[in-house]
């Protein structure tokens, strides 16, 4: 107990302490950010490793509780951003020497006006274990996937289609608080427009998903919607169902898809 210290708001104090010493490494695990994150990474020197792990949910952002902006700004920045779904953790390490668990998001919100709560330590061995667990998924056994600038960038477009899919009473809402949240599904107006928003095998795959029953699908049935198309556009790929399966995750990882169980899929759009 006496490598734990209580912190409170405003928890960024606390963090800027860290950041201005940090000498090696920098990893933050935040489902949420906006600039308060940018603000935090700049106090660091660009020779550090400086990474972060969060949500790229479409839905997210969509309603501001997250910024594609600031993504787009750290990896230009030189900063790792992976993505995790469904992350909830709020993790600060700085090197090996302090870390903190926290309810306090990476926002100005959280690290500035909401009363959070987090704990702080000083023990190397539980900091690395923190570090490991999250960069491995936190026990999910999936690790978060970087992101590149031109795959964050790519975001805009099908972004844009869910923006205006979003209720009226939502989007003003949305100012009550920076960090509201989507229900796990939500309605898309026109759903041939967003698959159109993507490129390549991520749009293949969603034009399969989005032809499969509300009720969810598994591998084959997804399989054989998508197989024939793959024959035409690729027809000298011969791992068709590996490629769904990877695009799927990218997709879950957009808010697009929900897993189920394993093996079993949902569409999250209506």
């Amino acid at each position: 107990m006496a490598n734990l210290q209580i912190v409170t708001t405003p928890t960024r104090d606390w963090l800027a302490e860290r950041a201005r010493t940090c000498s090696e490494r920098m990893l933050v695990g935040s489902p949420y950010v906006n600039k308060a994150i940018i603000d935090l990474t700049d106090m660091v020197s660009k020779e550090v490793s400086r990474t972060l792990v969060t949500r790229t949910d479409l839905r997210d952002f969509a309603v501001g509780s997250s910024s594609l902006d600031t993504l787009c700004t750290l990896v230009k920045d030189g900063i790792a951003v992976h993505s995790l779904s469904n992350l909830h953790a709020k993790i600060y390490v700085f090197d090996d020497s302090s870390a903190l668990v926290t309810s306090a998001n990476a926002t100005v919100s959280g690290m500035r006006h909401n009363l959070e709560c987090g704990l702080g330590t000083e023990d190397s061995g539980v900091i690395k274990e923190l570090a490991c667990s999250l960069m491995s998924g936190l026990g999910t056994g999936l690790s978060p996937q970087e992101m590149s600038h031109k795959e964050l960038e790519a975001l805009y477009a099908p972004l844009e289609e869910i923006k205006v899919s979003l209720p009226r009473p939502l989007h003003r809402s949305v100012k009550k608080s920076a960090e509201s949240v989507v229900e796990a599904t939500f309605s898309i107006d026109d759903k041939d427009r967003l698959v159109k928003r993507f490129s390549g095998w991520k749009r293949l795959t969603l034009e399969g998903v989005v032809s499969m029953s509300e009720d969810g699908f598994n591998m084959d049935d997804l399989l054989g919607v998508c197989a024939p198309i793959a024959a035409r556009r690729y027809p000298g790929n011969y791992h068709v169902r590996e490629k769904l399966r990877q695009q799927l995750q990218l997709l879950r990882n957009l808010g697009l898809v929900e897993f189920v169980t394993p093996g079993h899929y949902k569409r999250t759009m209506s």
